[in-house]
């Protein structure tokens, strides 16, 4: 696996994750077309839906002089085996081994989106189809979410509140706030929100009703992180008192781990928690905080109109930086990251 690719920004040493912090915010604020990445191509394979990280990607290679091109398997792709060591006797007809050894030779880097599968817990874990990717790679690899995680996500979110703050946001209080939804979904994006805001310095919470516990593992490796950067973590299942003085409101929904033994007790679980939902009442709780999220979100669902529509949100901005990060991210992978901005 090239040592170049980009699969879990806690991964990026400290001097290299502030450099694209940087260069992130150098983006937002010199909005210009480059050649740092001329003649460079990106392919990116998408086994799952996007709207924000596939046209970020697309136009952060158009912006720096490269060229993209985007795969949907399965859509007039041939479909693809994982297995190694099995006769290939069913339905797909390529294996993963030889689609990423061809496309590793047409491109310079590769990006990846292969959601969680909520089947195999150690497997979704331990990243398995990104990992299998990145392993058969000849060229780095870009994490573009995977089951566990959503660096490029990640990274435009310390961005943006970076650039809110004005730099200043050790020991602010970051308030990760699990939400109902009507779908089981992925820990990518709360996994990554919450290790990014633990690097930042903040004082972070994580609020949730029982049963839907992020992993431990990423908490335990979050709880470290924060420690060395000077902020904290914390966790409360009392959506209410963790709304209380926080600076950052980030609204996500996940899956309980129920979800991989027992659907139907996580799906009953779930929807007995419909109250779990980001209001304005709540939002006045907090000093004089901003409200976070991903993105696609459900109204009236996951948060209020009065919230998504009120100056306490940041969603969009959070949208924009997907962008600008996505150009760092390219920069980094393709060792054109420049030394100073």
């Amino acid at each position: 696996m090239p040592t170049q690719s980009f699969l879990e920004l806690s991964d990026v040493p400290e001097p290299m994750f502030q450099r694209l912090l940087e260069r992130s915010l150098w983006h937002r604020h010199n909005r210009t077309y480059l050649q740092t990445a001329r003649d460079r191509t990106l392919g990116m394979l998408f086994f799952n839906p996007s709207l924000r990280t596939r046209t970020s990607m697309e136009l952060a290679a158009q912006q720096l002089g490269a060229l993209s091109t985007t795969i949907i398997p399965g859509q007039g792709t041939w479909g693809f085996a994982w297995e190694e060591g099995v006769p290939m006797l069913g339905e797909a007809s390529e294996h993963i081994k030889e689609a990423i050894g061809v496309l590793s030779r047409y491109v310079d880097a590769i990006g990846v989106r292969a959601f969680a599968t909520r089947v195999d817990y150690e497997a979704d874990r331990s990243d398995r189809a990104l990992k299998t990717i990145a392993q058969f790679s000849r060229v780095p690899v870009i994490n573009l979410e995977s089951a566990f995680y959503h660096p490029c996500q990640g990274l435009a979110d310390a961005s943006v509140m970076m650039d809110h703050f004005k730099g200043d946001v050790s020991r602010k209080k970051f308030v990760l706030a699990w939400c109902y939804h009507p779908r089981p979904l992925p820990m990518a994006v709360p996994h990554s929100a919450l290790l990014s805001a633990a690097r930042l310095g903040m004082d972070v919470t994580v609020a949730a009703p029982a049963g839907f516990a992020l992993d431990e593992q990423v908490m335990a490796r979050a709880a470290g992180i924060a420690s060395q950067h000077g902020g904290s973590l914390s966790e409360t299942t009392d959506m209410d008192e963790a709304m209380d003085g926080a600076h950052v409101v980030y609204a996500k929904a996940w899956a309980g781990r129920a979800a991989y033994t027992s659907a139907d007790e996580e799906a009953a679980l779930r929807h007995s928690h419909e109250a779990w939902r980001v209001t304005e009442n709540r939002m006045k709780r907090t000093d004089r905080g901003v409200f976070m999220h991903c993105l696609p979100v459900r109204r009236n669902v996951v948060v209020d109109d009065a919230v998504l529509d009120g100056n306490q949100a940041l969603h969009l901005d959070q949208a924009a930086y997907r962008l600008h990060a996505a150009k760092a991210i390219l920069e980094y992978v393709w060792d054109v990251l420049p030394t100073s901005t």
